[in-house]
């Protein structure tokens, strides 16, 4: 049976794996769509026309119901696949129920197969059952009366004055050439994003994630719906812009068989029936204006879209594992390390000068975007000129400027670094040391995207290492065979995995801060070791990548 375990993943398979999967996938998908459409155009078209009063009106209520089964199969089919915007979409349909007076959250538990607020595999079988065992066939049959109850109504209608045109040849080829505009539709819906590639057919997001903090933020209803959507907003609740007035809207399109009886009742149809399709569109179009300027919904499809691809790539190289897809983003460094870091942007930033990226509110420990690289070592041991003036980054608020350190004996260690070989005239020399001392330094992490530098410096980083003694370095800290521990943090292995892993548990150890630790707590008291190991992982810039 369907499961929140298996859902996404069989689409996934059907949709990369399966040959031409991916192309009866997104005909399916989007035939959906053009059923809807369709179905709601002859609806229209019948109400225009007038050809929905009597002896007409049980195929009138016929297409009407054809139309409610069309967006019922959207509504019950958009959760099946377990990605993100189905599952955030149906969430929030499912949880309107509860807005019913007295039996609201009955219906919910009945809906979704608990108590909710999260869906599971009860409610993606409950779904299931009603797409496939429910809708479908109800289709079928109202298709089938509407046969029937067609030609009953031309029957009737040979009574009357008005003589229907008979069926052959003229009614047939208009039948035909709208089913094949209607097929020509959907191909080309379907082969829309290519016929090649991993983003042909149709949309699948990463795996729905039931975990509230991890919601697909820019989830939005299906076209049909966006008017309602945006209606929804002018009300506190869900009561009234949700059940009263659609409901009072297909109850309407019920009873105008016999309003149309009235004087001027076509036309009282007509109208309110024009005045309402305006509206539905005014209304989707203000939804869609507002998303397009809405820079965090934007942002929130950007992130869905690049978690998807990096599912996609690790499915590839890795496989799905028995618990699932989502397994491989909730142990994945890359997916995982900015929203752990999010305990530590309290004080760190980790971004780009020009703030790309994780910005603290109030930044007051360093920025630890490219740590242990050795750009950030070498800026750390620099001297730059600001606005005419001589400034020190390991002071200013990248480093140390925010912490307790800020005049501490590491910025006066490289501020009498350039004093003296200023004093010496051995800038040069000086400069040519720290580019050692960096490389050196860098190649204790072993980072991934430098150890193709560091195998080819080798001889470099070796002076590097002489530099870090000659210089001074392990009067404070300790370094391999030389220096004592308890003065400074100890830079052997400084930034690989295991330094990073154990800073991060521990930082008042006696290999780093000790007592002199700065407000730091230490994680291995409040996180998980496998998260703090994917937190390191992402500091240091290790993960899987293709090209890997």
């Amino acid at each position: 049976s369907p499961s929140a375990q298996t859902a996404w993943e069989s689409v996934y398979f059907i949709q990369h794996h399966v040959a031409g999967g991916w192309f009866v996938r997104a005909v399916h998908h989007y035939s959906a769509h053009c059923l809807v459409a369709l179905a709601l155009v002859y609806v229209l078209q019948t109400i225009l026309l007038g050809r929905y009063r009597q002896p007409r009106e049980l195929v009138f209520w016929v297409a009407i119901g054809i139309a409610l089964c069309a967006v019922a199969g959207m509504l019950t089919g958009d959760l099946l696949p377990w990605d993100a915007n189905g599952y955030s979409a149906t969430k929030t349909r499912t949880g309107f129920l509860t807005a019913v007076p007295v039996v609201g959250q009955h219906l919910l538990k009945l809906a979704i197969g608990g108590p909710g607020p999260a869906l599971g595999s009860h409610t993606l079988t409950r779904f299931f059952a009603l797409h496939v065992g429910v809708v479908a066939p109800a289709i079928l049959l109202l298709l089938l009366l509407h046969v029937v109850f067609s030609r009953r109504s031309e029957q009737a209608e040979t009574n009357t004055v008005w003589r229907p045109e008979p069926y052959w040849p003229k009614q047939a080829v208009r039948n035909a050439v709208v089913c094949a505009a209607a097929l020509v539709v959907v191909l080309m819906l379907a082969c829309s994003h290519g016929v090649s590639g991993p983003e042909r057919g149709a949309r699948l997001l990463s795996p729905a994630d039931a975990d509230p903090a991890s919601a697909y933020a820019a989830a939005r209803p299906e076209w049909f719906l966006l008017g309602v959507y945006e209606f929804s907003h002018w009300f506190t609740g869900a009561l009234i812009p949700v059940f009263i007035v659609p409901g009072l809207a297909v109850c309407y399109l019920l009873a105008m068989p016999w309003i149309a009886r009235l004087q001027f009742g076509h036309l009282l149809n007509v109208c309110l029936t024009s005045l309402a399709v305006l509206g539905v569109i005014a209304l989707s179009w203000i939804a869609l204006a507002k998303d397009a300027r809405d820079e965090q919904h934007q942002q929130a499809i950007a992130a869905e879209q690049q978690k998807a691809h990096r599912t996609r790539v690790l499915a590839e190289a890795l496989g799905i594992p028995t618990a699932g897809a989502l397994e491989l983003l909730r142990n994945d460094p890359k997916t995982q390390g900015p929203l752990l870091f999010a305990q530590c942007a309290s004080c760190h930033s980790h971004a780009t000068a020009e703030e790309a990226g994780i910005v603290a509110a109030t930044p007051t420990a360093p920025n630890l975007y490219g740590f242990a690289s050795r750009q950030w070592i070498r800026r750390l041991l620099d001297r730059e000129m600001v606005d005419g003036k001589r400034v020190f980054p390991v002071a200013g608020p990248d480093y140390f400027g925010g912490t307790a350190f800020a005049d501490g004996k590491m910025v006066q260690a490289v501020k009498d670094l350039w004093r003296e070989a200023e004093l010496d005239e051995e800038l040069d020399e000086l400069k040519a040391d720290l580019d050692l001392i960096a490389a050196a330094l860098s190649a204790e992490a072993d980072l991934p995207a430098q150890r193709q530098l560091d195998a080819q410096q080798s001889k470099q980083i070796a002076q590097g290492r002489k530099a870090i003694v000659d210089r001074g370095c392990t009067n404070c800290h300790k370094f391999h065979d030389r220096g004592a521990l308890g003065n400074a943090p100890d830079l052997t292995g400084y930034g690989s995995r295991r330094w990073t892993v154990d800073i991060i548990n521990n930082p008042a150890d006696g290999r780093f801060y000790g007592k002199r630790n700065d407000r730091m707590p230490a994680y291995a008291e409040t996180m998980p070791q496998n998260q703090v190991e994917m937190l390191a992982d992402w500091l240091r810039g290790d993960w899987y990548e293709p090209q890997q």
